[in-house]
């Protein structure tokens, strides 16, 4: 309460915007002649704040006017574990050559296990999908966090959701795979999210920590070679011709030598240890699944908070590179960056009664997709043509359940990389619309209706990206290679596009 205002003064005041009509209050009594020292000017002020207060409650004001109802709604998301959603079943085996040894951190001169952190806001088969696909890959279960960052407090852990509800989380389900989740006290943006990922390494003691994104679907290599470009694969980066020629030709599961995406990851952490070389990142398909070094991010001030989602890795990666700490695309595993979910997630666990196949949580209208998918297949065609030309008539594989386990996960590899592609079949136009799979759970606690959550999202993103270019005086991506500039030139320099003009003008 500011000095020398009095409750009815304040109520006028915060009213003001609702009533336009404190203009005309009058002027507040000296110490000297107190308000309270008169009955009748009380009774005024009384008066007005009643006068002021009758058109929020008087219902003479015409009624909203609503959107229009959308032609268009995705169906209902679905669990897509029905074992563990539906039964008391533990989970299956994973492949035995992906079971993870005991404490293989110490092989790697380690002296804890780095934790994996898993983000989550919206969209529970996803990172259900994600979190599945880890473990059958060998990572261990109990090093995997789930950081639980939907704003509905305890909500989810008292299972007082539902499914359909954007925010959905399962405790019971990801407790039975082994994994930890961790909540945050509040809904935190990319950038705060990522803070609190550096928040626990502080508090748990762990020098280095990877993270990755809950649209991913990875794979050791379990086939062995595997030449197939994915989106965002970046260009490895190699220490050595001999190392070059071991990470491209993986060990095939099942024979001496066969690493799975965790190993590979330990493996790459013990050698840019023993490199000692100034790092910060290594980006494992660029940041969909990231090993980060605590003491870099330390050293150029954490992630920026108030560049909340989309340039705030542009941020980060430009300090990394002013300060010298290096960023390198590494080779560990298959990583597919997708926007669809399996049917059933038991085909991970190799389940030779089922077949991989994956559905769209959030798809466009039907003329839309028609439209998306005739365009597609027309330019598979013209290549599928074109390859033939080449290479003469191409073997046509026979669909059925797979015989063995290598014939399994080629099937399964084989969807994955459908999965990648059909995130890109309108080029990146439709790659986030997964996020708006869910749209239920009006009426419970916390609801947040998800087309709002949607349109502020991408608010706080374009207010982002102006945050971004006000910092640096720059606009894109290119800090280190487009500009001189250096740590010390945040919010201190003149905006660049600015002096384009004029230099075009002259």
């Amino acid at each position: 309460m500011e000095p020398g205002l009095r409750p009815l003064q304040i109520i006028a005041l915060n009213n003001q915007g609702a009533s336009g009509s404190v203009a005309h209050l009058k002027e507040p009594h000296t110490a000297h002649n107190t308000l309270a020292s008169s009955q009748d000017a009380l009774k005024a002020y009384t008066k007005e704040a009643t006068e002021i207060l009758k058109p929020l409650t008087s219902g003479k004001h015409p009624p909203p006017r609503y959107k229009p109802t959308p032609s268009w709604l995705p169906p209902p998301v679905f669990d897509p574990f029905p074992l563990l959603a539906n039964t008391a079943a533990d989970p299956p085996p994973i492949p035995e050559y992906n079971v993870p040894r005991p404490e293989m951190h110490k092989e790697y001169g380690l002296d804890r296990a780095p934790p994996l952190f898993i983000g989550f806001t919206r969209q529970w088969p996803m990172l259900l999908q994600a979190v599945v696909s880890y473990i059958t890959a060998g990572w261990p279960p109990e090093n995997i966090y789930v950081v639980e960052n939907t704003g509905v407090h305890n909500m989810n852990k008292q299972g007082r959701l539902t499914l359909q509800n954007p925010f959905y989380l399962n405790h019971t389900t990801l407790h039975r795979l082994g994994v930890t989740v961790i909540q945050t006290p509040v809904l935190l943006t990319f950038a705060q999210m990522q803070n609190f990922f550096l928040s626990i390494a502080y508090q748990e003691d762990h020098p280095y920590y990877f993270y990755s994104h809950q649209d991913v679907l990875v794979f050791s290599f379990e086939e062995g070679l595997d030449f197939i470009s994915r989106p965002a694969d970046g260009n490895w980066e190699f220490y050595s011709e001999a190392e070059k020629k071991e990470i491209l030709s993986p060990v095939q599961a099942g024979k001496d030598g066969y690493r799975t995406i965790y190993e590979n990851c330990l493996r790459d952490l013990q050698t840019v240890i023993k490199r000692k070389e100034r790092w910060g990142f290594r980006w494992y398909q660029y940041d969909h699944l990231t090993l980060v070094n605590r003491e870099a991010m330390e050293a150029v001030g954490g992630w920026d908070s108030l560049i909340p989602y989309y340039a705030t890795d542009c941020d980060m990666n430009g300090k990394m590179g002013m300060d010298g700490w290096t960023m390198k695309p590494r080779r560990v595993g298959i990583i597919n960056d997708v926007s669809t979910v399996l049917e059933d997630l038991e085909v991970l666990y190799r389940n030779k009664y089922k077949m991989p196949k994956f559905i769209d949580p959030a798809p466009l209208p039907p003329e839309k997709e028609a439209k998306i998918a005739k365009a597609k297949a027309e330019k598979e065609e013209k290549e599928r043509k074109e390859k033939e030309e080449k290479e003469g008539k191409a073997k046509r594989e026979e669909h059925g359940l797979p015989a063995d386990q290598l014939q399994y996960f080629r099937a399964l590899r084989a969807v994955g990389d459908e999965m990648g592609k059909y995130k890109y079949r309108d080029g990146a136009e439709q790659r986030n619309n997964w996020q708006r799979a869910q749209r239920g759970g009006e009426g419970e606690p916390f609801y947040y209706n998800a087309d709002g959550f949607h349109s502020a999202f991408w608010t706080l993103t374009d207010a982002g990206r102006r945050i971004y270019e006000e910092k640096w005086g720059h606009r894109g991506c290119d800090l280190v290679s487009g500009t001189s500039l250096t740590l010390k030139d945040q919010w201190r320099v003149e905006k660049d596009w600015e002096k384009k003009k004029e230099d075009k003008k002259n």
